[in-house]
């Protein structure tokens, strides 16, 4: 099992609210190397801090959250992250988070995995 933290971008789909509806969200696989029981999670664009903690369940599947996107959803194969754990404190906002070891910025163009220092602190906030 691995440890990842991804981008969610508010301005193209409202990853947020189809977590708390629907309970998952669907992940584009292209370029991502996920794998089941991966846990992955979500630093919010718009309020710049993690807030959700997801576990991959299932790959190579057709998206299901298409009514949650702005625009026209990617008909893509995606990976399905279920909800494990909604965050709600401060402790995990990119000002902290960079004192753990986050390079934010470009960093969040791609999925990131390996950083040990972060993804210890992060576990801790979410227990």
């Amino acid at each position: 099992m691995s440890n990842w933290m991804v981008f969610a971008n508010e301005k193209k789909c409202n990853h947020a609210k189809a977590l708390q509806e629907l309970g998952y969200i669907s992940w584009r696989q292209e370029r991502v190397r996920f794998n089941i029981g991966d846990v992955v999670y979500l630093f919010m664009s718009d309020e710049r801090c993690v807030r959700f903690k997801t576990i991959v369940t299932a790959a190579n599947q057709d998206r299901g959250d298409s009514e949650y996107w702005k625009d026209v959803a990617p008909a893509d194969k995606t990976f399905r992250l279920d909800f494990v754990k909604e965050y709600e404190g401060t402790a995990l906002c990119e000002l902290k988070l960079i004192e753990h070891g986050f390079h934010g910025g470009r960093s969040l163009q791609h999925p990131m995995k390996n950083n040990p220092q972060l993804f210890e602190y992060i576990q801790k906030q979410f227990i």
